[in-house]
């Protein structure tokens, strides 16, 4: 069950990678509810989730994000599972250059859906300065370059 429920987490790399929305909209449940870092508060269904999605990969011209994940832990069994992990998404130019970066921390619900892991409920979070109010897109450990808050 742990290597099935990484898949999707590798399957959700590759489909950013190639900038491919409908790849990664694959890996959700229609009901999916989405508590993104960006922009809006929540999104309830697949389709409102599409459109996020949707303007982030379709807005990333020649760029590519690579992304990679640490300390992934999966629990459950049976029909559900939990993934937690640390993403660092990294945009690159067409040369291979590091342009910015970002971390963030992510939760996943899965079902199995016709014999498949879905993602029926996405959390992703950065931790919030208590001075400043301004959240941290780069964990301690990372000083190695630009992040999108510089």
């Amino acid at each position: 069950m742990e290597e099935e429920v990484k898949s999707v987490l590798e399957a959700y790399r590759q489909a950013v990678w190639d900038r491919k929305p409908e790849a990664l909209l694959a890996l959700y449940t229609e009901d999916v509810v989405v508590f993104d870092t960006w922009d809006s508060w929540s999104y309830a269904g697949r389709s409102e989730w599409a459109q996020s999605v949707e303007a982030w990969l379709g807005g990333l011209s020649d760029e590519r994000v690579r992304v990679t994940a640490e300390a992934v832990r999966v629990v459950g069994g049976g029909g559900a599972a939990g993934l937690s992990a640390f993403l660092t998404y990294t945009a690159l130019s067409p040369e291979g250059a590091k342009l910015r970066s970002m971390q963030n921390r992510l939760s996943w619900q899965l079902v199995k859906h016709e014999n498949q892991w879905r993602i029926a409920q996405e959390h992703t979070s950065v931790p919030i300065a208590p001075e400043s109010l301004m959240g941290h897109l780069s964990r301690e450990s990372d000083q190695d370059g630009p992040t999108l808050r510089e």
